[in-house]
């Protein structure tokens, strides 16, 4: 299949080269992303703490360390249930996972079936209320959620009125 031509980043008078699939180069995908984190809290302000971990570990053994959108699941985990053995203790599963999505890999989600509203939301810590899907369905299924039409690379928010709402980013 042959490759699509690399364009240039999309913030002005950058020049550089986007990332296939996005319209901005690296060092701007980087600065959106630190944007977009610094406005949302860090993980244990939005609920992700101790509690919630071995929730995630619970979650992915019990769906089998499978996306339950489309099957997907970590190659360590294929390989064994391909051998006819156990899946491999979920610490060398975890590291696969943190692995793969350090290096902009597929990897896994334990998400919340129903979107919870913050720590003090029962939903949080409930089992029932979670899955395992892997970033491309989790992806898929947030932007459903924000009312965002799903789109097959992932492109900055638009801007809000504001120019100053992202970095680099115009109105008008």
């Amino acid at each position: 299949m042959p490759m699509l031509p690399q364009r240039t980043c999309s913030e002005p008078m950058c020049g550089g080269l986007a990332t296939p699939g996005s319209s901005r180069c690296p060092k701007h995908m980087r600065a959106t992303q630190r944007f977009h984190d610094d406005q949302r809290g860090s993980r244990i302000e939005r609920g992700y703490d101790a509690a919630h971990e071995r929730l995630r570990i619970q979650c992915f053994q019990r769906d089998e360390w499978r996306c339950r959108g489309c099957g997907w699941e970590p190659d360590v985990v294929r390989e064994c249930r391909l051998a006819g053995i156990e899946a491999p203790p979920f610490e060398v599963v975890l590291e696969e996972l943190r692995q793969a999505k350090l290096a902009g890999e597929r990897h896994l989600h334990a998400d919340h079936v129903v979107p919870i509203e913050g720590r003090d939301d029962p939903r949080r810590l409930d089992l029932d209320n979670m899955q395992t899907l892997c970033d491309w369905c989790h992806r898929r299924k947030t932007f459903k959620e924000n009312g965002m039409r799903t789109i097959v690379r992932m492109a900055a928010p638009a801007p809000t009125g504001r120019a100053d709402r992202l970095p680099g980013a115009r109105c008008g």
